[in-house]
């Protein structure tokens, strides 16, 4: 589970999640394309935020509503990209 907040660690268990597969892996790996997208440059810092707050507050609950903890895990990794931004 993610613990304190540190980008580095937030990316390792996303691609950590999409290794193991389960309910929360699509939308571990779509994390993981949304920020490698903000990095190179193809999305602005409003379209990222947006996208990341989009996953946490509507996707996770609609995809992951039979797995709490798996709905949970990324809400806190959406969150936690946020912070880190």
């Amino acid at each position: 589970m993610l613990g304190r907040v540190d980008k580095m660690s937030i990316l390792n268990e996303l691609r950590e999640q999409v290794g193991l597969g389960g309910p929360a892996a699509s939308l571990a790996n779509e994390l993981l394309v949304i920020h490698e997208n903000y990095a190179a440059g193809q999305l602005t810092s409003e379209e990222y935020a947006f996208l990341l707050q989009e996953i946490a507050d509507i996707r996770a609950q609609q995809e992951l509503a039979s797995d709490e903890i798996a709905c949970r895990w990324i809400v806190a990794a959406a969150q936690g990209m946020l912070a880190v931004m």
